[in-house]
């Protein structure tokens, strides 16, 4: 129920602050996807592929009707380029230190820069740079409410898709 709460109260202030734009239904799918993902990895520390791959071939398919409708075809260029350049970026970590970051966060980062790329090289830096600061931040008040030891991990996929859905949110782009 918390769940469906969250993907309510979020699509809501998207439709809140979009109204109709041709982008608002790739967001709504972003909300509702990410917070199931992130509840799965949360949970899990993992991010099924099964999950994983639809998300991005769906938000591939609803970005672009969106730039078919709004004709904004270097928006939907930028966001396959971001999707490219997010994965490589975290393929590299992943591959300088194995165990660090799992390949669903690597996957999942393919996503989550589609969609920063889609709003922009700013929108692109602050989800890079976001996700680890809301991760850092998660990890301090764990670490502060005794919830959390120095031994155990936290998954980074909410603290991607938080990001990637803060831009929007707090920013109005799209």
């Amino acid at each position: 129920m918390p769940l469906a709460l969250l993907s309510g109260f979020l699509c809501g202030l998207l439709v809140w602050i979009f109204d109709v734009a041709p982008i608002l239904p790739a967001l709504l799918y972003l909300a509702v996807l990410g917070v199931l993902l992130g509840a799965i990895d949360a949970r899990h520390k993992l991010l099924p592929n099964r999950l994983v791959l639809p998300f991005l071939l769906g938000a591939l398919c609803l970005l672009g009707i969106a730039s078919l409708i709004s004709g904004t075809w270097l928006l939907f260029l930028g966001g396959v380029l971001g999707g490219a350049a997010m994965f490589v970026v975290y393929l590299i970590m992943a591959l300088i230190k194995p165990g660090g970051m799992g390949m669903g966060d690597v996957k999942l980062a393919a996503v989550v820069g589609l969609y920063a790329g889609y709003l922009g090289l700013n929108a692109w830096l602050l989800v890079l740079v976001g996700a680890f600061i809301l991760n850092a931040v998660a990890i301090l008040v764990l670490m502060l409410g005794k919830v959390l030891t120095r031994k155990l991990e936290i998954p980074f996929g909410p603290s991607m898709i938080a990001a990637t859905l803060m831009v929007p949110l707090v920013s109005g782009v799209g």
